[in-house]
């Protein structure tokens, strides 16, 4: 099963040999791509062959390109998730409204459960208030408790003044982090077969990501925890490399400690399947597990 996480930072030249991911820079390194689940390339100076690059797809290791900023600019997405992906859509496109509503519904309370946790394990006293806002969170979330937990939420964090909309490295940070997140889950969403376009509740005609949108809600507040321990005072090369660690954190789910990576590939299986309604499917919830 893949589960390390490679990060290109040096101009280097990336070829394929003998099912192997070769990197060439100033010392040659060989990494067997059966082992790899997310590359990320932080150099605009690598190079790479077709042959590497179709061979990384075909393995579903998400590939992850970074721009001059080292910000995250791209990833690679195969055409074909599974065997069975036209089926799928077609399930996909005829999910049931009323149904879907109520998976959000979960979902949202699942995200201010984690924000409050969070919370709590500062000492922060607007935990309270979280905790008012999940009695009154209603099917599809009509009165928007979501939007209004996250509110109180990131000012306990970051200060009454802070905003998500403003240009510093706290958002910088989230950004990154954030990024890197959506990512783990396109990958497995689309390796199930299914559209990141058509989501359950985000439906934005210029978001690519609906369905990822809504999947990763609840995972969100991880990203939040780091960046806050962190508190960066700007978004550098070494905060960027702090944020990237997030792909180490420990979690347990369904009763096993799991990397992040497969936390979410259990996670997110578990919640398309309660969404196409099988028996007894349930969201796979996660504990924090602190090291």
């Amino acid at each position: 099963m893949s589960w390390r996480t490679v990060i290109i930072s040096q101009r280097s030249k990336l070829d394929l040999r003998m099912g192997c991911m070769v990197v060439r820079s100033e010392k040659t390194t060989h990494i067997l791509i059966s082992e790899i689940g997310v590359l990320i390339v932080d150099n605009t100076g690598c190079s790479f062959t077709s042959a590497l690059l179709a061979e990384l797809v075909k393995n579903k290791v998400k590939v992850i390109f970074s721009d001059e900023k080292h910000n995250p600019i791209c990833e690679t997405t195969p055409y074909v998730g599974s065997h069975n992906c036209t089926k799928t859509i077609r399930t996909q496109i005829n999910w049931q409204e009323d149904w879907c509503q109520k998976i959000w519904t979960e979902i949202v309370i699942w995200k201010i459960k984690k924000q409050r946790d969070h919370l709590l394990s500062h000492g922060l006293p607007q935990a309270d208030l979280l905790s008012e806002y999940l009695k009154n969170v209603e099917l599809g979330d009509v009165t928007n408790r979501e939007v209004h937990a996250a509110k109180v939420y990131f000012n306990a964090l970051w200060g009454k003044d802070f905003s998500r909309e403003r240009d510093c490295p706290i958002n910088a940070a989230l950004n990154y982090g954030y990024a890197l997140l959506l990512s783990l889950f396109n990958k497995e969403i689309v390796a199930a077969g299914y559209l990141t376009q058509l989501g359950i509740w985000h439906d934005n005609q210029f978001n690519p990501y609906n369905l990822t949108s809504d999947l990763m809600e609840p995972y969100r507040p991880l990203v939040d925890r780091l960046a806050y321990r962190i508190q960066p005072r700007q978004f550098a090369a070494e905060e960027k490399q702090k944020m990237v660690s997030l792909l180490e954190t420990k979690l347990l789910i369904e009763g096993q400690e799991q990397f992040l990576p497969a936390a979410v590939r259990i996670y997110v299986k578990s919640a398309l399947n309660r969404i196409e309604q099988k028996p007894e499917a349930m969201l796979a919830m996660y504990s924090d597990i602190h090291v």
